[in-house]
């Protein structure tokens, strides 16, 4: 079976976009966070070889990777980023019919994730062959598979401030699910990158079925 791992930005308070009025995947609240998180970021994708995004951040993404220069001023672990997420095959997920390509630059282009049920097809890549499945940003879709019981492991970096507009990442869900921390890294800018992964479902202390 293969991991899905959610990789997302957040501050102290669980928002994870930009205000409503704005843009929404600009995250003007992330600071140095994601510059000194570089490698623990290029560790996170070492083992994927296939991304799965929501709609509103391909059109994102797809503005800056693909246009992405090196140069003396850039650093070798931003470089090799760029490098595996521009070749790193993509999927990008809607409920709705498909809507034209997807570009990605000189690169291979996306390709849709379509169904009513995009879990469903989530879970028919898990268990098929290959490395891991991340999924970036993305707050809806990571709702949905966090609902359908998809997801292997949450890297969230949490920016150290506290925002009072945007969208949260654990809105709308079903159930309860119980996380235990598999790793932690904090970063002189405050920013700290928590692990999370599903726990077992514990026995029941009473006895009940």
């Amino acid at each position: 079976m293969r991991k899905l791992i959610v990789s997302i930005h957040s501050t102290a308070n669980d928002i994870v976009t930009g205000p409503p009025t704005g843009d929404e995947t600009e995250w003007t609240w992330a600071g140095a966070g994601i510059q000194e998180s570089l490698d623990s970021f290029w560790s996170l994708l070492a083992d994927v070889d296939t991304i799965v995004l929501g709609h509103a951040t391909y059109d994102d993404l797809v503005r800056k990777w693909p246009n992405f220069s090196g140069g003396p001023d850039v650093s070798e672990v931003l470089q090799r980023i760029a490098d595996k997420v521009n070749t790193t095959p993509k999927l990008v997920a809607t409920r709705s019919g498909t809507a034209g390509p997807l570009p990605w630059g000189r690169y291979e282009p996306a390709a849709w994730l379509a169904g009513a049920d995009v879990t469903d097809r989530v879970a028919d890549l898990k268990s098929g062959p290959g490395g891991s499945i991340v999924t970036f940003g993305s707050p809806t879709l990571v709702q949905s598979l966090t609902n359908a019981r998809l997801v292997d492991e949450y890297r969230i970096l949490v920016h150290p401030v506290i925002m009072h507009e945007g969208r949260r990442l654990f809105d709308h869900l079903d159930g309860r699910t119980d996380l235990r921390v598999a790793d932690t890294e904090v970063f002189p800018c405050g920013a700290m990158s928590i692990t999370y992964v599903p726990e077992s479902a514990r026995p029941d202390p009473a006895g009940r079925a």
